[in-house]
């Protein structure tokens, strides 16, 4: 069922209380009733014709946007805290999704077309196979077409 694709900048907003982090916290509540701390690649989203009802819709979280968070942390308070500071946003009501040959695949296919940094091209590429929308504040991602999106508002 469709859903929800955090972007680093989405990650971001949220830890950092940032315009926009209550709609990402609005997002990660529509899917507090279900248990998501699962790793899976992702699936062809076949039959997928509409979005699922708010309370129903699945969070998925990138492998590089927890990686881009990581590194980013590490750089700034080290690698103890930048393993915490992961911990707990994988323990967020999401699932972490880790690369697949079907993502690879579409990720490339983002970049080839796109001037988009790889990281982006392998977040949004997750977002069109998913069918769902991609929650963000990064205008690169406009020029993407059939790509749905939550846009946070800029710093």
């Amino acid at each position: 069922m469709p859903g929800y694709v955090l972007d680093t900048s989405a990650l971001l907003a949220m830890l950092r209380d940032e315009p926009g982090a209550a709609r990402v916290l609005e997002i990660l509540g529509s899917s507090l009733d279900s248990s998501r701390s699962v790793v899976h690649e992702p699936a062809t989203p076949y039959g997928a014709d509409s979005w699922a009802p708010a309370e129903e819709a699945p969070v998925y979280l990138p492998f590089i946007a927890v990686m881009e968070l990581e590194y980013r942390a590490e750089r700034l308070w080290g690698r103890y805290q930048a393993d915490r500071l992961s911990a707990l946003v994988r323990a967020w009501p999401v699932e972490l999704v880790e690369s697949s040959p079907l993502w690879r695949r579409e990720a490339a296919a983002v970049k080839a077309g796109h001037r988009l940094s790889l990281a982006d091209a392998w977040i949004c590429s997750l977002a069109l196979i998913q069918n769902a929308r991609l929650v963000h504040r990064d205008p690169e991602y406009d020029a993407v077409r059939g790509l749905e999106v939550v846009r946070l508002p800029d710093l």
